[in-house]
């Protein structure tokens, strides 16, 4: 008898590398072999194209796109590639988590940039990742972020970012990723100058006092 039962939903890049993420994490943190040499390897591949590696198959092609069929990388093994490797980047030699959820790029490198007192600095290599114009700029880019992320100890969500990356490769979506970023960024600015203003400014009855 056929199954005519619908095939239960895919789960999101987000979701897929979000997870993967969060396990090799737990393993490494917990001091894992596997944990440690998974690192290693997608530490080695983060400038390699998918599956050139096959020590990193497992986390970056295995159900990624089960559907293709040709010789070229999807979009979605591309941004699951380069989520997963820069990962490795971020969390080398760190005693926490540098996988956070939650933590969107604006938000992780608007960060950066307030607690090494170099906001100018940061937001210019931030400001060259949005107008990459190519995914292999975007990547360059991306790279030297996150460096300075790991160096400053700032986490970042990483599911987030493989969704980033692959909606940026759709011409169509590719300025609702740099309008999220934006967004992301300016937030924390503006939350802050709120509390500031909540805090600093005299109250009614103050003033008449």
């Amino acid at each position: 008898m056929t199954d005519t039962r619908p095939a239960p939903p895919r789960v999101s890049l987000e979701d897929l590398v979000g997870d993967r993420v969060s396990g090799l994490q737990a393993r490494y943190l917990a001091g894992s072999s596997s944990g440690v040499g998974d690192l290693a390897a997608l530490r080695r591949a983060v400038t390699g194209m998918p599956g050139e590696d096959p020590r990193t198959w497992a986390l970056t092609v295995a159900d990624v796109s089960p559907w293709a069929r040709d010789d070229e990388p999807t979009a979605a093994e591309l941004a699951a590639h380069a989520a997963l490797t820069l990962y490795a980047v971020h969390q080398q030699s760190h005693g926490r988590a540098m996988h956070l959820r939650g933590r969107g790029l604006g938000s992780a490198v608007r960060t950066l940039g307030q607690q090494t007192n170099a906001e100018d600095a940061v937001r210019r290599r931030f400001e060259a990742l949005g107008t990459a114009a190519t995914f292999p700029e975007l990547l360059h880019h991306a790279r030297g972020l996150v460096r300075q992320l790991r160096s400053a100890g700032v986490p970042l969500d990483y599911g987030r970012l493989a969704r980033d990356f692959l909606h940026w490769q759709d011409p169509g979506r590719i300025a609702s990723v740099r309008l999220r970023w934006g967004r992301d960024y300016h937030r924390i600015r503006t939350d802050a100058a709120t509390t500031e203003t909540a805090t600093t400014d005299p109250s009614p009855s103050e003033e008449k006092q």
